[in-house]
């Protein structure tokens, strides 16, 4: 025991003697962490988006992919897509717009890839068009970077020129989100989903 004890006493000793010449090191505050967190939210680039160049549209290895993934995942189910439908629809719509254009786009590509398309491939024809960035405008954010953002009016107008009824141009101007969703509803999108 006394051995053990020895053994025990020159480690602490030992321990203590290095501690006091090494800095601790500390875990950063609290207040530190929501200042590092308020500075990146300044610092880090916008996320991918369609004219970006990590983006691929139809690359396994492109930003795309990833958010196509994710969407695919987060409207996997009908209970899901009618939902989002729903608030797509809504007077005050409450979805993501990024999520509604891939869904839309996905749901275009699985109409080509399907045969669901109507004759004269409108839906394919609107999935390259997003692809090649037409619904895509530059934008001054709030701290003054110029960012890309979707073209709501312009990819509304494109999908109310596709669809087997189209909206005045009241509804195109007051619901451009809503004209959008009628896109998915044409696309059977609620029952076929976007896989």
């Amino acid at each position: 025991d006394s051995c053990m004890l020895t053994v025990l006493a020159s480690h602490a000793v030992a321990w203590s003697a290095a501690a006091r010449h090494a800095p601790l090191a500390r875990p950063p505050t609290r207040l530190a962490m929501q200042e590092d967190a308020l500075a990146s939210l300044f610092e880090d680039k916008p996320p991918a988006s369609w004219s970006s160049p990590e983006w691929q549209w139809g690359s396994a290895a492109g930003a795309a992919h990833e958010v196509a993934a994710r969407v695919r995942e987060d409207l996997n189910k009908p209970h899901r897509r009618s939902a989002f439908l729903t608030y797509a629809k809504a007077d005050e719509p409450a979805v993501d717009l990024v999520d509604l254009k891939m869904a839309l786009a996905l749901a275009c590509q699985r109409a080509r890839n399907y045969g669901c398309d109507e004759p004269d491939r409108r839906w394919e024809a609107l999935m390259e068009e997003m692809a090649a960035c037409k619904y895509e405008r530059m934008e001054e954010d709030a701290t003054g970077k110029v960012v890309p953002t979707i073209d709501v009016t312009a990819l509304a107008e494109a999908v109310n020129g596709r669809l087997p009824t189209p909206f005045g141009a009241a509804v195109l101007s007051e619901r451009p989100v809503s004209v959008i969703a009628e896109g998915l509803v044409a696309l059977d999108f609620v029952e076929k989903g976007c896989q």
